[in-house]
């Protein structure tokens, strides 16, 4: 019998067909529960930058080069040079107000942070507890498609939420920022600091001459070009507070020998000559008149040689702690220009979350005025070589502190007055500043800035975020000073802390000095100012 020959086409037709029958079959029984589900994530607005926002902590107004200071901050000066100053913005007189007012947009007694969570009360307005109601700068940009990182000191978390095991929804990671690198509370250590990763504590890398600021530099920079490696089309929100210039003073040996005889003559010359730089460069009206010492400073004149060496060397220290963090600052725009990410980079860097600090007291302090004890003479000029090393934590007298709010009153904690409450702000933004290198003379305030990001970003914030209704912001966006002469717009403003307060209105400050406090505890308290008002 003959055999039929074999036919490959017509069998791989019939083999085909079977399959398509049975794939049809199959599909039919699949529960619509497995059916893979497309999440829509948001996506930011055409062209919307990155933000960049920088705050320093404890940096008198009068400080830094930039704004006429002693010590140099070339970094600084070159993103003035491209961007524009604000000489009359102003912060909460403390650590943990301001950082709450700046992430919120609202004032601090309006989300319950009138004071340090340190020093939180059960009392309106001082809890010390973010309401679910002021959404973070973090957690708006999260949902308008941006990735959003926080580096460096914390200090809005409850004291008794700073724990291994939370609640975590006021860390910084619950506050909408995806990642969180840096320490929980008001200080640490530049060369061994408390370090938490996310939710985790984590020690600090173990690596030669090891310090903070450069190591938070280091995490923003390899976090930014991870994300813009994998997400390249997505912009980003950085957010980088250093502890630099808080106590503990410290920096590397090298840096603090830049600065050997730099402030030898003392806090009363070091004013008179930022006063009169600060004039030079306009910082300050022609016809500015300089504020005497306050009564409670003595006399730089008035110190023997050895507190004067003490002194000046505290003073050495510090300097070199805040000009090198300008150095670290200067890397991160290197990293952000090499990832050709500067030109659309917004950056907003406020030097200082008050003035600068005073609670060294009338001497100075070798071992910080946080921790407290009393030393005497011989034990702190026995410390004298270690000053800004790996085993010190000092503080310099309230006379440099006075000498770095040049040229205000007063210093940090001390809401009255402005050299508790203003500090230097530069905006940058290559792509959008037409006329770089300008000073901007309106009065600003620290809850400005989330309107001012929001504005430039092209969003309005939510009315609820999380299914919590939003309270309105107490800021206004400073994007409108396009022009040198352009009228304010925050027109008015409240300052209290520790009971010293004042109100701005149109150009006048009424103040009231309750009490000024050299050292938190102990310490000499400051005479009170019992209540008279100044205008």
């Amino acid at each position: 019998m003959a055999r039929h020959p074999r036919r490959p086409a017509a069998s791989l037709c019939v083999l085909a067909l079977a399959l398509l029958l049975t794939g049809a079959a199959i599909a039919q029984t699949v529960p619509p529960a497995l059916t893979p589900i497309v999440a829509h994530a948001p996506v930011a607005p055409a062209g919307a930058p990155n933000v960049l926002i920088v705050l320093n902590d404890d940096v008198g107004f009068g400080a830094a080069g930039t704004f006429g200071g002693p010590i140099p901050t070339p970094a600084y000066d070159a993103l003035a040079a491209q961007g524009l100053c604000y000489n009359r913005f102003h912060t909460t007189a403390m650590c943990s107000p301001t950082r709450a007012a700046l992430l919120t947009g609202r004032n601090p007694h309006h989300v319950n942070m009138g004071t340090i969570t340190n020093l939180a009360v059960n009392a309106p307005g001082y809890t010390g507890i973010l309401p679910k109601s002021a959404a973070s700068i973090g957690r708006v940009l999260q949902l308008a498609g941006y990735s959003t990182a926080w580096f460096g000191k914390n200090h809005i978390t409850p004291e008794w939420e700073s724990t291994p095991v939370g609640p975590f929804d006021r860390w910084p990671t619950g506050l909408g920022f995806d990642y969180y690198y840096g320490f929980m509370n008001g200080a640490t250590s530049q060369w061994t600091p408390a370090l938490n990763e996310n939710t985790v504590s984590v020690d600090p890398p173990r690596q030669p001459g090891y310090i903070l600021d450069r190591d938070l530099a280091d995490h923003l920079i390899g976090w930014m070009r991870l994300h813009v490696s994998i997400a390249p089309t997505k912009p980003f929100f950085a957010y980088l507070a250093p502890g630099s210039a808080h106590e503990p003073h410290q920096a590397p040996p090298e840096w603090i020998a830049r600065f050997k005889g730099h402030f030898d003559q003392g806090w009363d010359k070091v004013r008179e000559e930022t006063f009169a730089r600060q004039k030079r460069m306009g910082i300050i009206p022609a016809n500015a008149v300089l504020t005497p010492r306050p009564a409670e400073i003595p006399a730089w004149d008035s110190l023997n040689a050895k507190q004067k060496a003490l002194a000046a060397r505290l003073m050495e220290v510090h300097a070199a702690q805040r000009a090198y963090c300008d150095a670290q600052f200067a890397r991160i725009v290197a990293a952000l220009k090499e990832a050709g990410q500067w030109d659309n980079t917004l950056v907003l860097y406020i030097d200082g979350d008050n003035g600068a600090s005073a609670e060294g007291g009338q001497e100075g302090s070798v071992l910080g005025a946080l921790n407290g004890p009393q030393t005497t003479p011989a034990y702190d000029w026995g410390k004298l070589r270690d000053l800004g090393e790996p085993w010190s934590s000092e503080n310099y007298p309230a006379g440099w502190a006075w000498a770095m709010d040049t040229p205000f009153q007063y210093f940090k904690q001390v809401a009255s007055h402005l050299g508790g409450i203003r500090d230097g702000l530069v905006i940058s933004w290559p792509k959008r500043i037409a006329r770089p290198g300008e000073m901007r003379h309106q009065f600003g305030y620290v809850t400005d800035i989330a309107p001012t990001i929001y504005e430039a970003i092209g969003i309005t914030p939510p009315e609820t975020v999380d299914g919590v209704a939003q309270i309105k912001l107490d800021g206004q966006s400073l994007l409108y000073l396009g022009h040198v002469d352009a009228p304010e717009r925050h027109r008015s403003q409240y300052f209290e802390m520790l009971g010293n307060r004042a109100f701005y209105r149109d150009g006048w400050l009424r103040a009231s000095r309750q009490n000024c406090r050299g050292r938190p505890n102990p310490g000499p308290r400051w005479p009170s100012g019992r209540g008279r008002f100044t205008i």
